[in-house]
């Protein structure tokens, strides 16, 4: 994909920040800042990524304290289980 391509397949928004953020951003080494557009595109990003991590975690979370006492136990039984056969297959 060339780089006209790229643009066409963009959304144009508009955003607006404090002027201290901005003069930071602004101030960034040119080497890792190409526009103000890719940094704010790259924090989204890795926000994204960040909030569905999270998002996960707090479902996993849900489910193991969804969990009865017995499930509980067997969920440990299987652990040690596979705690053994991960030392050993790592030992070989």
């Amino acid at each position: 994909m060339d780089a006209q391509e790229t643009r066409a397949t963009k959304a144009k928004i508009t955003v607006t920040l404090s002027r201290d953020l901005v003069r930071q951003l602004d101030q960034l080494p040119n080497t890792e800042v190409r526009s103000r557009s890719q940094v704010v595109e790259e924090a989204l990003r890795r926000w994204l990524e960040e909030y569905k991590q999270k998002e996960l975690e707090c479902q996993v979370e849900e489910y193991y304290r969804s969990l009865s006492k017995a499930e509980r136990e067997e969920d440990k039984e299987w652990t040690k289980i596979a705690a053994k056969s991960a030392k050993r297959l790592w030992d070989e």
